[in-house]
């Protein structure tokens, strides 16, 4: 059974949509304990987003929600949203070969950008000469991302009704 895909205006709305509910699911009180970090969900949504349907994911709109969440969330406004552009321009940049990347290939390549926009975040804060978080704090947080990714990867290929590219035969038999 094959699913339809969204219309494009549709699509358009639901990444909005969805983004304002990552934003708020990252204000719930969900961490076990109060050590545990939680997972940057918008930052995992736009790229898988961004990943499979790029022109659904305008930059204004990955702006406005990096923006939303540096406010709600009380860091420091433009840096998150600046990294999340950042990072969502080069998979753009790449969306033919993204396409046909192996999904090993795009997780690792959005753990990176996360570990990579980060650490530029950091490194901007200590600049600044404003206390920057910890480096187990800032770990804690990569890797609960990187867990989290496959999950709303899985959703958003779902909704989004895009499945990822065959890998090229290599046998020439097929």
């Amino acid at each position: 059974m094959t699913r339809a895909r969204i219309p494009f205006w549709p699509r358009c709305a639901l990444l909005p949509l969805l983004g304002v509910v990552a934003i708020y699911a990252a204000l719930l009180p969900l961490a076990p304990g109060g050590g545990a970090a939680m997972p940057d969900l918008l930052y995992c949504l736009v790229f898988a987003w961004v990943a499979r349907a790029p022109r659904s994911a305008p930059v204004v709109t990955v702006l406005a929600l990096g923006l939303l969440a540096d406010l709600l969330l009380a860091r420091p406004p433009g840096l998150g949203a600046l990294g999340l552009l950042a990072v969502s321009e080069l998979v753009r940049d790449r969306e033919g070969a993204a396409r046909e990347w192996s999904f090993l290939r795009e997780w690792l390549t959005a753990v990176l950008g996360f570990a990579l926009m980060i650490a530029a975040i950091t490194a901007l804060l200590a600049l600044s000469l404003a206390t920057p978080p910890g480096l187990a704090a800032l770990r804690g947080h990569v890797i609960a991302t990187a867990i989290a990714y496959p999950v709303v990867a899985g959703l958003v290929g779902w909704l989004l009704g895009a499945r990822r590219a065959p890998e090229p035969s290599r046998g020439g038999l097929a």
